[in-house]
């Protein structure tokens, strides 16, 4: 009988990535607070990071997530080895991502004050408003396009609850926001929750976009990405 003397090999054919094991049999990954997809305050810090959680379980690897401010998320992983990749990612023409296959989908759309008016039906209509947004956040392509091209006003916020109360105190006109994302705060944030009636989610979406694990595009990161995907 031949011997594998091929340590990689070996590992390949017993479906692990040498990266999986350098990371002693954990996946490694970075998010942020983004609840109710992913927060590491939630039960399974959320249901994007449950999904993942579970389908690892079925190769018997654990998932270990640092939570970050979302631009520090993206540069943690992409720059440090020991992690393989970020999520929840929406997909983008122009990225580097290996993204796994769909984990969910966010209904991503306006926030706008219940007592100011707001009919639209495309982007162009949006133009006289300024639009808060997360810093570092993709938006639908067609959105950002648009903002790329000096055509729509945005103000970047650091977060979706600092956006939300911008909006409240009338700082910006409209807020882009994932519609459980806006519920989510509405329900904990105190000052919002006390404003509910004041916030509306507009019923016309931006997109419903899916949600993707980013893994590097690296040996480890495909060997990951991979893994992860047979079981979803």
């Amino acid at each position: 009988m031949r011997l594998i003397r091929s340590l990689p090999l070996l590992l390949l054919m017993l479906g692990l990535s040498p990266g999986l094991l350098a990371q002693g049999n954990q996946l490694n990954l970075t998010s942020l607070n983004w609840p109710p997809y992913s927060a590491e305050s939630l039960p399974g810090q959320g249901s994007i990071t449950s999904r993942i959680r579970q389908a690892l379980a079925n190769y018997d690897l654990d998932l270990a997530v640092r939570f970050l401010p979302w631009n520090r998320a993206v540069k943690q992983a992409t720059e440090d080895p020991h992690y393989l990749g970020y999520y929840p990612e929406y997909l983008s023409p122009n990225s580097d991502c290996l993204y796994s296959k769909a984990l969910g989908t966010s209904s991503l759309g306006l926030a706008y004050h219940s007592d100011q008016a707001l009919h639209w039906e495309t982007l162009e209509d949006l133009s006289p408003y300024r639009i808060g947004v997360v810093s570092g956040y993709h938006q639908t392509p067609a959105f950002d396009q648009q903002v790329a091209a000096g055509l729509l006003q945005v103000e970047e916020g650091v977060n979706d609850q600092i956006n939300l109360l911008k909006l409240l105190y009338r700082r910006v006109d409209l807020v882009v926001v994932d519609r459980e994302v806006m519920r989510h705060w509405q329900n904990q944030l105190p000052s919002l929750r006390r404003a509910r009636d004041q916030l509306q989610f507009h019923p016309r979406l931006l997109g419903e976009l899916s949600l993707h694990v980013c893994f590097n595009n690296t040996q480890a990161g495909r060997a990951a990405r991979d893994k992860l995907d047979r079981q979803l």
